[in-house]
């Protein structure tokens, strides 16, 4: 605080602002003596005294007949900054786009998706269904996230996963038919061997077994025949299945809204519709369900027979 002091008197001397109380006040303090010999002698120092006129008129008599060019100023041109802005943003995203090796598949409803995997296995996606996997770490890592359903045809080698929000299958070379709802994971095992887990529960499958897990219901365990899934031949193919989730295969496929009204949609479905005809479809269902239906452009209402 009193070096403070010190500075801020002590620029007063200097510049001859500071009042007899404040010098009184100066003369105190420790090395004003230094100082004040210092000021003194620099005061006998005299600086050269200039003729501006007579500067300016030799400066004159110099320059004369001569032409003086000004410094010249590059300005910046627009389109340059603009080219510069570009070709940094195509950099961030060059940059992104490396280190960014996600891939994602999608399909809408009523289309099917072949995907080759970067190992040489083979995905088939089914009708309004997504997959992703990073292929940058695929050697290290076989995992695709799946949404909807596919049918998977893996190579051999490290273990390859399958993960939904429902559970997840683990297979080291094989095929297979992954089906995920909400609150729904069904597999079928078509060759090799298979593990599902879900809520806690592991599961082994061989060739010929499906299992399937309604929300925290008992696993639902079945043999089949097929060598495939139907619905690669365009044909969807359901084993006891409750009608809820009938309804919403029937909703990926043709993309339509489907009002139930006074419908128990827990009662199970056996059998088949083709997916590229709704109104067979549509017999099919009701039919054997004792239902009746009305189609308009793209809403269906479904109802019980009277």
């Amino acid at each position: 605080m009193e070096n403070q002091e010190f500075d801020i008197l002590l620029n007063k001397f200097i510049e001859g602002t500071i009042s007899s109380e404040e010098f009184s006040k100066l003369e105190t303090q420790k090395g004003f003596n230094s100082y004040q010999k210092i000021l003194e002698a620099s005061s006998e120092f005299s600086t050269p005294h200039i003729d501006e006129d007579e500067s300016f008129n030799n400066f004159m008599k110099k320059t004369a007949g001569k032409e003086i060019k000004p410094t010249p100023v590059r300005k910046l041109n627009r389109t340059y900054i603009l080219s510069g802005i570009a070709a940094s943003l195509l950099l961030f995203f060059g940059l992104f786009q490396f280190l960014n090796t996600n891939e994602t598949y999608t399909t809408g409803f009523g289309e099917q998706l072949a995907v080759v995997l970067p190992d040489g296995s083979k995905v088939q996606l089914n009708s309004d269904s997504s997959l992703k996997f990073n292929k940058g770490s695929w050697d290290n890592n076989r995992k695709v996230e799946l949404e909807g359903e596919a049918y998977f045809k893996v190579q051999k080698g490290s273990q390859f996963k399958v993960e939904t929000v429902e559970g997840t299958v683990s297979v080291l070379g094989t095929q297979f038919n992954v089906n995920q709802h909400k609150n729904f994971l069904e597999v079928q095992c078509f060759e090799g061997k298979v593990k599902v887990e879900r809520n806690d529960n592991e599961v082994i499958l061989v060739r010929g077994e499906a299992v399937r897990q309604i929300k925290d219901q008992t696993l639902e365990k079945w043999n089949f025949i097929n060598t495939a899934p139907t619905w690669k031949m365009f044909e969807s193919s359901f084993t006891n299945t409750p009608l809820r989730y009938v309804v919403e295969n029937l909703i990926k496929t043709y993309g339509v809204t489907v009002v139930t009204d006074n419908i128990d949609l827990n009662k199970r479905f056996s059998g088949s519709y083709p997916t590229r005809n709704i109104t067979v479809a549509l017999e099919t269902i009701t039919t054997s369900m004792n239902l009746t239906y009305n189609l308009n452009n793209k809403k269906v209402v479904l109802r019980p027979q009277q």
